[in-house]
């Protein structure tokens, strides 16, 4: 009976050294991935797949360090304090790659998707008032004011784009007040201190629910299709976090289809609703109202590049903003997004 004793307490103290030892063995490793991002919806297929763990499910560990502006992310990427970031198509960009800057754009992040324009051309309602109303009537803000975030930023070159249509010359026929956060734009024209602007759709929203000055435009009206941002890394890491990349846009990818699906009816998505009334901080009345205008991703991950090219070549041709032209060559490297895509499709890691 005591050497029955004897080995049920053996096999039950075996058993607890085997069970401590599985629990005490440390968690499958996961590839760490620092990510320079924004608190703007474009941003949307990154924080549903942050938010919804599609990035540790295909092993990642994702660092985010937010900046109010892509731009401000390039040095930290340069330096190698990030390993990839949101940038904006601007024509800073094209110099700072013309300069030997190790830059390589590899994601879409939002573009101006016909019929689902991110971003949007308001007046003031003085100006408003005095009869403009639509496009063609931007003719009257000639030696008029008008406020953008950033020179030679995407917002600067809507509004300069429409004001060409509209008969003027933007270089000479209006004044530019620059480098002014959007929030802060917003104010300023019912403030009449400016009398246009280009800003994100949801401020813009809000300046005209405010009486401060009417939408009178979206930018897919001026630039079908044209690019708001995209994600960028440095050339090495193309080669060096090669499958990194490839699982971190396969999350994004992911993300991204379902914040195209819940922009198109948020009402359907009401979790997508939720996680980004969290992230980006905006009402869920709010997000509902500005539908289907979140921006759009490109659900194949590819940026588009005709559109980034042409932006160069105005920048360059018209304002004399950019100082040498670079190659698509480059400025970009669609071998993440092709190779994730179809990664995406062979191993369903989120179903299909």
């Amino acid at each position: 009976m005591r050497g029955k004793i004897m080995k049920g307490l053996i096999s039950v103290l075996s058993a607890a050294i085997v069970l401590g030892l599985m629990s005490s063995a440390p968690a499958r490793s996961q590839d760490l991935l620092r990510v320079g991002e924004g608190p703007f919806i474009t941003g949307g297929g990154f924080l549903v797949a942050n938010e919804k763990g599609y990035f540790n499910k295909l092993g990642l560990r994702i660092e985010t360090k937010m900046f109010i502006d892509g731009q401000q992310a390039v040095p930290a990427l340069i330096s190698g304090e990030l390993d990839i970031t949101f940038m904006t198509a601007n024509a800073s960009l094209f110099n700072s790659v013309a300069r030997g800057a190790p830059l390589v754009a590899i994601l879409d992040r939002g573009n101006n998707k016909v019929g689902r324009g991110y971003s949007v051309i308001n007046v003031s309602k003085e100006m408003a008032d005095s009869g403009i109303k639509t496009l063609a009537d931007l003719s009257k803000l000639k030696g008029k004011r008008i406020g953008v975030s950033g020179t030679g930023s995407i917002n600067q070159y809507a509004f300069s784009l429409a004001l060409q249509k509209a008969g003027l010359d933007p270089r000479k026929d209006v004044r530019w007040v620059t480098n002014i956060p959007q929030p802060d734009l917003m104010k300023m024209l019912g403030q009449n201190q400016i009398d246009g602007t280009d800003l994100a759709y949801q401020f813009g929203f809000l300046a005209a629910k405010s009486g401060w000055g009417p939408i009178i435009a979206t930018d897919d009206q001026i630039d079908p299709d044209g690019t708001i941002a995209v994600f960028a890394t440095r050339r090495n890491l193309i080669k060096d976090k090669h499958d990194v990349l490839i699982r971190f846009a396969m999350a994004y990818l992911q993300g991204a289809k379902e914040f195209n699906a819940a922009a198109a009816n948020p009402d359907q998505h009401p979790d997508i609703v939720n996680l980004l009334v969290k992230t980006t901080m905006l009402k869920p009345e709010t997000l509902k109202e500005i539908a289907p205008n979140w921006s759009y991703v490109n659900e194949d991950g590819v940026p588009n590049i005709a559109s980034i090219m042409k932006m160069q070549d105005y920048w360059a041709d018209y304002f004399d903003y950019v100082e040498r032209k670079v190659t698509a060559e480059q400025l970009f490297d669609v071998s993440i997004a092709k190779q994730a895509k179809a990664r995406l499709e062979a191993e369903a890691p989120f179903g299909k």
